[in-house]
């Protein structure tokens, strides 16, 4: 059993990630902002689910934006469990408009959740996971963090996720801490309907007017049946459950925008690893200084 937090449980893939994870037997702690507040009825649905499931779930408040309350909610789960063995850092909001439209502001309020939030966490748990020499961060990404089609500020804020997770696996490794990327494609979810709106309209206006609509594309089948959120929970706990030492980096799941990804991760790997060993070559891994600047 582990002790494992979950950010960002009052919907969506938390919600799901906390009642997977619990009912595999692990002390789960789902943690969300605003419990006594905006998620109290959330924070009540999931504490029942748990009495009803017999299943070892607390929710916890944490504001992902807050270095207290980040601090205590970690605290609190050390003096009631001990130290925190997995995080799985899936708090995070979406956005619809051109970047252009969006204030400032905007754009770092968005920052602070997606990319600094995670951060914020970790730091929370990492020195005691480099004490024990072992642990396990788990990023909820987006396949958009992949391939920006379209661009936008939630794809760009997922490509910078991508890029934190990466550096930081490489920067714990030697200290027995795995972090691992989660990659899903497109799937229905509440952060979808509650995604930031752009604050200039007359900007978005602009865009809109330039959009040619989309001619070819063609409807779903009658049949077609929409992807189940559920695939993204039951993926991260196969992530916890694969022994230390044998996780992927990065990880696809889902049937929509996902095709190629897998594929491109693998080409970047190999790229990533030919880079690593050019940059041991003298004439290439060079510090610049006073003694070598022109």
């Amino acid at each position: 059993m582990s002790i494992v937090l979950v950010t960002g449980c009052s919907s969506g893939f938390g919600e799901l990630i906390a009642k997977t994870v619990a009912s595999s037997g692990h002390r789960t702690y789902a943690s969300m902002r605003g419990v006594a507040g905006r998620n109290v009825e959330a924070s009540q649905r999931l504490t029942e689910w748990a009495a009803s499931a017999q299943a070892s779930l607390s929710v916890v408040e944490l504001d992902v934006t807050s270095d207290d309350s980040v601090g205590r909610a970690v605290e609190q789960i050390q003096a009631n469990d001990g130290d925190v063995d997995v995080v799985v850092n899936n708090a995070g909001i979406s956005s619809r408009g051109p970047m252009e439209a969006f204030s400032i502001p905007q754009m770092a309020a968005l920052l602070d959740v997606n990319l600094l939030g995670p951060m914020r966490v970790n730091k929370a748990v990492l020195p005691s996971m480099r004490a024990r020499r072992a642990g396990l961060i788990i990023w909820v990404s987006s396949t958009l963090g992949r391939v920006l089609v379209g661009g936008g500020l939630y794809p760009a804020s997922k490509w910078a996720v991508e890029g934190f997770a990466e550096s930081l696996h490489h920067q714990v490794a030697p200290f027995g801490i795995e972090v691992v990327i989660l990659e899903p494609g497109s799937f229905p979810t509440p952060s979808t309907i509650n995604a930031m709106q752009a604050e200039d309209q007359v900007i978005t206006a602009a865009y809109a007017g330039l959009s040619a609509p989309v001619r070819d594309r063609q409807p779903p089948p009658p049949d077609f049946q929409p992807p189940d959120p559920q695939e993204v929970a039951d993926a991260v706990l196969r992530i916890i459950q694969i022994p230390a030492g044998q996780r992927p980096l990065r990880s696809v799941v889902g049937p929509q925008f996902t095709d190629g990804v897998p594929e491109y991760n693998e080409a970047y790997d190999q790229l990533r690893a030919h880079m690593a060993e050019v940059l041991r070559r003298p004439d290439q891994a060079v510090t610049w200084g006073p003694t070598n600047m022109r």
